[in-house]
């Protein structure tokens, strides 16, 4: 892979795990579809590639959805709950802080959806 070209993909790293990692919910399996990502765009004839953006958001797409539909058979004993790991941010960490504001807005978001519901019972007919 020329210099070029590996810049150009060090360049759409970040989407490509972002977009991974929604798929997968695992930073590390993300991690791992954007290297095998790499190894393809690396193997390719770019000359036939138009838009390597749109290329590359295609592959590591269907790779995701091979590893999920491999992994199926494991999720479907797995007993407990499924959640995305957290992801470490660029320092490294949550402080008292950031976790404070999340849990302020999480709690300020749950009022405003309370507020604005109504009960589904109330306009439901009587029988």
């Amino acid at each position: 892979m020329t210099t070029t070209s590996a810049e150009e993909f060090e360049a759409h790293r970040p989407r490509l795990f972002s977009l991974a990692y929604r798929l997968l919910g695992s930073a590390e399996e993300a991690e791992d579809a954007v290297q095998d990502v790499y190894l393809r765009y690396s193997g390719a004839d770019r000359a036939g590639i138009e838009h390597p953006a749109a290329w590359l958001a295609k592959v590591v797409t269907n790779l995701c959805l091979n590893r999920l539909t491999s992994a199926r058979a494991r999720r479907e004993r797995y007993v407990g709950t499924w959640l995305p790991e957290p992801v470490i941010t660029s320092d490294g960490t949550l402080g008292p802080l950031e976790s404070a504001e999340q849990r302020d807005a999480v709690s300020m978001a749950m009022l405003v959806l309370l507020e604005r519901l109504t009960p589904t019972w109330g306009h439901l007919p009587r029988p």
